[in-house]
């Protein structure tokens, strides 16, 4: 079972939270200028998460990121299982090797996620990003793993500091977005920002 909390629950308005103190290390999609952030925590093998990246984030990146309106910053929030924290630490070398392919491999992380085990690293990544690029983040889990692993903790750890215990969870301007929620709430979250 996971973490999540149930889509019912509200898009709250926080003062204390603010996406502008979120730190940007991790991996990112979209215009560096773009006025709107949202930094997204998730955990690989999270069935709510799943749903909210072909139901939502999809969305978001098609309608906002593309458009140069919005950059999403992912935090990883690996707790669920031995696996999920593998695919945090590939997720690491992904962005470090091939940083224009990371939400095509996210993507096809979450899309397969019944088959994404440790093991299956390497297919996965090869599939997405092809033979060369899937040996060079093969080479770099093997050489920095132990770094990636302290990057995926201090995600958790930052998020936790804006409330976030479960996934999926997000931080969309000064709104923190606990849950799967609707895209007509995200994208209502994200007009507020803009505006």
């Amino acid at each position: 079972a996971t973490a999540a909390v149930p889509a019912a629950n509200p898009v709250q308005q926080v003062k204390a939270v603010d996406v502008k103190t979120v730190k940007l290390a991790s991996p990112i999609i979209g215009s560096p200028t773009a006025p709107v952030a949202i930094a997204y925590w998730y955990d690989y093998r999270c069935s709510f998460c799943k749903k909210f990246g072909a139901e939502v984030m999809d969305n978001v990146y098609k309608d906002y990121v593309r458009t140069g309106k919005v950059r999403v910053v992912f935090k990883s929030h690996q707790f669920l299982t031995a696996d999920s924290t593998a695919y945090g630490i590939a997720e690491r070398a992904v962005w470090e090797a091939a940083p224009s392919k990371f939400y095509d491999w996210h993507k096809l992380v979450f899309e397969n996620q019944s088959q994404a085990t440790k093991a299956n690293i390497p297919g996965l990544t090869e599939q997405a990003l092809g033979k060369a690029y899937a040996d060079k983040v093969m080479a770099l889990i093997a050489a920095k793993g132990d770094t990636y692993q302290k990057a995926i903790e201090a995600d958790r750890t930052e998020g936790s500091t804006f409330g976030i215990r479960s996934t999926p969870s997000s931080v969309i301007g000064k709104q923190l977005v606990i849950g799967a929620k609707s895209y007509a709430e995200i994208k209502a979250a994200i007009d507020a920002a803009l505006k």
